[in-house]
């Protein structure tokens, strides 16, 4: 009987000591960052419609700056006061923007005053006053808002979304 017990015993400590190797492997993976899915998830860029951006956010850390590209489809022309706010790594954004012209050239955006046509496309540079803390190849998050006008009524209206990337 006693045999029998010794046996179950070096059985359980077998499979106790290949548990215990498989988990520190995976605090190992863990710890050195291989198993960070922050690092796995592609970068992503979320604005819908009526304005929605049409590629993915460049995100500066040399000059803590977030570039979005986004294309006019609420059915109006619209006019961009340039103000924004965020939550997340970026605080309190400055903005500045362009938009390409009937002629196919690039001009900056006047706040208040450049009609973005319907259909029109055009890029906002939100310049991050509060410093963000990440180095080059870190993740970037953030929730931007910012306001637009229709040109036809003269309403003010918003515009959310958020973005996810890496800092370059």
């Amino acid at each position: 009987m006693n045999k029998r017990g010794q046996a179950a015993m070096e059985f359980l400590m077998t499979y106790g000591w290949a548990i215990v190797v498989v988990l520190a492997a995976i605090g190992a993976l863990a710890y050195f960052g291989v198993l960070s899915p922050q690092k796995l998830l592609p970068d992503r860029t979320t604005f819908t419609a009526p304005i929605p951006s049409v590629d993915n956010a460049v995100v500066t850390l040399a000059g803590n700056t977030v570039q979005i590209a986004f294309k006019n489809n609420k059915g109006v022309d619209i006019t961009l006061p340039l103000t924004a706010t965020a939550t997340g790594d970026c605080v309190t954004p400055t903005v500045a923007g362009t938009f390409t012209n009937s002629s196919g050239q690039q001009q900056a955006i006047v706040a208040g005053t450049t009609r973005i046509q319907n259909g029109g496309g055009f890029l906002l540079t939100f310049t991050c006053t509060g410093v963000p803390t990440g180095q080059v190849g870190s993740k970037f998050k953030s929730d931007i808002t910012f306001p637009y006008v229709n040109f036809e009524t003269g309403q003010t209206l918003s515009q959310s979304g958020s973005v996810e990337g890496k800092y370059s």
